[in-house]
């Protein structure tokens, strides 16, 4: 059993029974420190010291096996731990990819030699990764990838670039999506490998995003990455990558997100409004109930992916329909994030701009509904 140290969020911590004090202690010293202060949801916010924080309190890598670093905890208990961080509305990106979409594809998909260096190393809150997937014309559209990686002795020399790349600036290496032998059909032709962001050749440019926080815009000009450094086989990275979108669409963080701004509005409401909280709050409880049925899916390894996309549009259209309440509910206020006319926090301001990507980021709605079409309603292609 874990035990809570005297630091405030320094140190191991029991789950079980000290998971909220820890989290609203961080998410208070956050805010301290200037950070974290007008992001929309815990996939806008990032933070290499929370990151750091939450490695010390042995909160990375639950689910994995205590040999590296993790506490074998049951999937669905994780994704309750994480839907409990986003509540407290902490900075969560790096969390997000280095572990839940990228770590959880390295333990599923990675050689042991891969798995033995970089796992533990992620659990210790020490590395984070980014995810280099989307391009400029290709971005849902995966298998339109671009970005050639040509093999030339003992490494791939990498030319491309990837765009919409959260933690770019922050990360020590990149899950990258390559096309390795354009000859193959799109989805045949793709690799996935794991690229030093320290590497010659590498440029990260940070632009702000409409939620608060940043993405990335990377190039890389003839960037070598060791042939030792591939996730899977080499032309057989579509089904890593598929596997890898799977994790990343069960957002049981967006939920803790959206039961926090539940809450406040539930204090500020008038009558009138109940009913329309109360059938929020049932739309949100069966985005947690998807959730939770997605991540027991993928720790079978079973065929996830029609309810990782239900997953996906539920949270995004309800996330909407509370922003819009929100304005219903406050006013102009809703939408006011500092001074005196702001009301909780100044958050619903930032969680209405950050509502507006969610029915984009991480896959368009469009995209799910084909796939919940064509995967969970056998309806043709």
């Amino acid at each position: 059993m874990m035990t809570l140290l005297s630091a405030p969020t320094t140190g191991l911590i029991d789950v079980a029974t000290d998971l909220d004090p820890w989290a609203e202690r961080l998410s208070a010293e956050l805010l301290k420190r200037g950070e974290n202060p007008h992001n929309g949801s815990p996939a806008d916010s990032d933070s290499p010291y929370a990151y750091q924080r939450m490695g010390e309190a042995g909160i990375i890598g639950l689910a994995w096996p205590r040999a590296l670093g993790g506490q074998n905890m049951g999937p669905v208990d994780v994704v309750k731990v994480e839907e409990r961080l986003g509540y407290h509305w902490l900075p969560l990106c790096s969390y997000l990819l280095s572990v839940k979409t990228i770590g959880a594809a390295i333990m599923r998909y990675g050689s042991p030699d891969i798995i033995d260096r970089f796992i533990p190393e992620v659990t210790a809150g020490r590395l984070m990764f980014c995810q280099g997937f989307s391009e400029a014309g290709s971005g849902s559209d995966l298998a339109s990838v671009r970005t050639r990686a040509v093999r030339s002795g003992d490494q791939w020399v990498v030319n491309g670039g990837k765009t919409w790349t959260s933690s770019a600036e922050f990360a020590d290496w990149m899950y990258l999506a390559v096309r390795t032998d354009p000859d193959l059909p799109r989805q045949k032709g793709l690799s996935a490998m794991l690229l030093d962001m320290r590497s010659p050749g590498v440029h990260v440019d940070v632009h702000d995003t409409l939620g608060g926080g940043t993405f990335g815009e990377v190039t890389m000009s003839d960037v070598e990455v060791p042939i030792g450094n591939i996730i899977g086989e080499v032309n057989g990275g579509w089904p890593v990558l598929m596997g890898s979108l799977d994790f990343e669409r069960v957002t049981s963080e967006k939920v803790g997100v959206a039961f926090w701004v539940l809450d406040r509005l539930d204090e500020l409401a008038e009558v009138r409004h109940r009913r329309a909280l109360l059938a929020l709050r049932g739309e949100l409880e069966a985005c947690r109930r998807l959730g939770h049925e997605a991540t027991r899916l993928i720790a079978a390894e079973a065929r996830v992916s029609r309810v990782s996309s239900m997953c996906k549009l539920s949270v995004s259209l309800t996330m909407q329909k509370i922003a819009a309440l929100s304005v219903e509910i406050c006013g102009p206020q809703a939408l006011v994030e500092r001074g005196p006319d702001a009301v909780a926090m100044g958050r619903l301001a930032a969680f209405h701009r950050s509502s507006v990507s969610m029915t984009i980021a991480g896959g368009s709605c469009d995209i799910q509904r084909k796939i919940i079409a064509q995967q969970g309603l056998g309806f043709p292609r």
